[in-house]
């Protein structure tokens, strides 16, 4: 991948030799941080209880249904915390299905916003919550992982907030599993440097590690979670999520190519952009 300029700064990418994970460098600070995840960067607070938990919202890897279909499988009745809330709509949903739910966040005036507007349910910053007492029987992680400067430690500390026998669900991207799409995004990039051996891209790196299936599982048995659930499946994600949206010429094409990974996924359970997982602690 092309380094990034942010914050008046180069992130270059770099492979561990032996786990194959990806990870930006130099890691964020604070002040990087906190630009990165402005409170616009979760555009408020989604209050829209779906018509169906089933149904596909952009950015979404598995509906509501699914994840509160794996709740029952498990006769979930605890106290459940969205770690990484965002807008909140998995909270907001959760509560309407009958579950108990709060929410946690980075951004403290986005948290402030939160409280405001869903009062039914307690939120947290991501320093009150460790601070605090309470301890919850699931934390939920959805597009979280990708975002933490010390996962290991990250991890260790929210294991620490679960009651005995809790769970993690967890979902989020794998970008280096094999796919159709990464094969031609690579491709790409490659293609980019030998013409332009400069070439410096100007996005927000707001994904810190990048991950496979191999090592994501790998991470999940250090932390010594006992595996009750995976799925993989492949989402069209970074490429536009329908062709409506897809402006130009070369948009368009992404869809397509989204759209022949997301079939070719079926020839190997293993392939994928995304998966969920749910873990148990001893």
């Amino acid at each position: 991948m092309p380094d990034t300029k942010f914050n008046n700064k180069i992130f270059t990418y770099r492979r561990c030799l032996d786990c194959d994970l990806i990870y930006i460098n130099p890691i964020p600070n604070e002040g990087d941080l906190i630009k990165m995840y402005p409170p616009s960067y979760q555009n408020g607070v989604e209050s829209n209880i779906l018509d169906s938990p089933y149904k596909k919202l952009i950015g979404l890897r598995f509906s509501y249904g699914y994840q509160f279909k794996l709740l029952n499988s498990l006769s979930f009745k605890g106290k459940m915390l969205d770690y990484g809330c965002g807008t909140a709509n998995f909270v907001i949903n959760s509560n309407n299905a009958g579950y108990i739910c709060d929410g946690a966040e980075f951004n403290p005036d986005h948290v402030k916003i939160l409280k405001k507007e869903i009062p039914q349910s307690q939120f947290y910053t991501i320093d009150d919550l460790l601070a605090s007492n309470v301890n919850y029987d699931l934390i939920r992680l959805s597009n979280v992982l990708e975002h933490f400067t010390d996962p290991v430690g990250a991890m260790e500390k929210l294991k620490a907030k679960l009651n005995p026998k809790g769970y993690f669900l967890i979902e989020g991207p794998i970008e280096t599993n094999f796919n159709f799409a990464l094969l031609f995004r690579k491709m790409y990039f490659r293609f980019r440097k030998k013409i332009n051996v400069n070439y410096i891209a100007h996005h927000t790196p707001t994904h810190i590690i990048f991950t496979n299936l191999e090592n994501q599982l790998q991470f999940f048995e250090n932390l010594k979670l006992n595996k009750v659930h995976l799925k993989t499946s492949e989402a069209e994600w970074p490429f536009p999520p329908n062709f409506k949206s897809a402006n130009g010429v070369v948009s368009k094409l992404n869809f397509i190519i989204a759209r022949i990974s997301i079939v070719l996924k079926k020839l190997n359970k293993k392939w994928g952009n995304t998966f969920i997982y749910v873990g148990q602690i001893d």
